[in-house]
């Protein structure tokens, strides 16, 4: 195995832990609500903040990996992410555990962001793009994971286990990156908020994250609890649910045989009509085969559809690139954050078909106006994904 290699096998293993780690409560909510005595909208900020928090420290992190280095911010906010994940399975009361998963939340957000930054850094871009598939294979691979070992661990062993698992890996790994070299450093740039900010298709595009975030991150939380609500148990959830990351997986291999031949903008009304398709089955029926359906379809709506995003956000504004990606990251997962706390009424009332009729409404105007805005913007930009 080569260095690179070596170095890639790492950074792999740094996208699945907090890959595993931020999918890992969907699975978990009616056990954690069981077991504080609370409603499942009561439960669900466990989720919410989480994600919030995961959003809004992507600015934050992105800065310091400029300022101190890649491996050193990994290393810092995943010994964090570990002491506030055993928090977390130690937690005696619902308010303590929304606290430590928060805090968990704000600093395992750091590992990917951080990762792809360190391809970028020591990879050729003649091959980077197998390199980034390789990252994105092996968050596939911890968000399938997450949700199909923690329905496992909460109906087995508990919640408080499956919150235990990735805070240990994430400490291992901050010992283990201490063999990772650090990159050579460019200047940072000045006024690079700014000039995300105050450009016109930055906006945008940093809006359309906002949506997307809410379209498929926020309403992924609740196919588990949709299900469970029938009487599946939280093993048979997972399983059902970790469908998302097999199609995740199989589509984003399609994806990149189809980049280059397939416009940006087919890949997004692609994605987002998968979308429509998946939420519109759970919003007629919660039956398993249908939620399995619809997790596997949503997983292949998310991987036609959010490497195309990303690829948009590289493009916006080249003189800010790595400011605008991480505000895009943010978007995302403010957007997702968002959306798990105004759907949580509706899933404590268990009115799933208006949950998912919401998530019908969103991923139609993220289609049509992200569909739109791409391809207006490569009449002005040759956008490669």
């Amino acid at each position: 195995m080569t260095t690179e290699q070596s170095q890639v096998r790492l950074l792999q293993a740094v996208s699945a832990t907090s890959s595993f780690d931020r999918f890992v409560v969907g699975p978990l909510l009616l056990t954690i609500a069981t077991d504080f005595g609370v409603t499942l909208a009561g439960a669900a900020a466990v989720a919410s903040l989480y994600f919030l928090l995961y959003g809004l420290s992507q600015p934050v992190w992105g800065l310091c990996s400029d300022r101190f280095g890649r491996v050193r911010t990994m290393r810092v906010t995943l010994c964090a992410a570990c002491v506030f994940g055993v928090l977390s399975c130690l937690a005696p009361t619902l308010e303590l555990l929304v606290l430590s998963r928060a805090l968990t939340g704000a600093c395992i957000a750091a590992a990917v962001p951080s990762a792809l930054v360190y391809v970028g850094d020591v990879v050729p871009f003649v091959r980077r793009q197998s390199v980034l598939t390789d990252l994105n294979a092996a968050s596939a691979l911890g968000i399938t994971s997450a949700i199909g070992l923690g329905g496992v661990l909460a109906a087995t062993v508990g919640w408080r286990a499956a919150f235990l698992l990735p805070a240990l890996l994430a400490g291992a790994l901050a010992v283990i990156l201490s063999r990772l070299p650090e990159p050579p450093r460019a200047s940072g740039h000045e006024g690079g908020l700014r000039v995300a900010l105050r450009s016109r298709w930055g906006r945008r595009v940093l809006l359309l994250a906002l949506v997307e975030g809410a379209a498929l991150l926020g309403l992924l939380t609740y196919l588990a609890p949709a299900v469970e609500s029938g009487g599946a148990s939280p093993t048979q959830a997972g399983a059902l649910v970790a469908l998302y990351g097999v199609g995740l997986l199989l589509t984003s291999r399609v994806v990149k045989r189809l980049a280059g031949r397939v416009r940006p903008a087919g890949f997004l009304a692609v994605g987002s009509a998968a979308l429509v398709l998946a939420y519109a089955a759970v919003a007629v029926s919660q039956a398993p085969v249908l939620v399995a359906v619809a997790a596997l379809v949503v997983g292949s709506g998310w991987a036609a559809m959010h490497s195309t995003m990303q690829a948009w956000a590289t493009e916006v504004v080249p003189e800010a690139r790595a400011t605008m990606v991480s505000l895009f990251a943010a978007s995302l997962f403010v957007g997702s954050g968002v959306a798990t706390a105004v759907l949580a009424p509706l899933a404590g009332e268990l009115r799933w078909e208006a949950l998912f009729a919401v998530g019908i409404g969103l991923s139609a105007a993220f289609g049509v106006a992200a569909t739109v805005g791409i391809a207006r913007f490569g009449r002005r930009v040759e956008l490669a994904v």
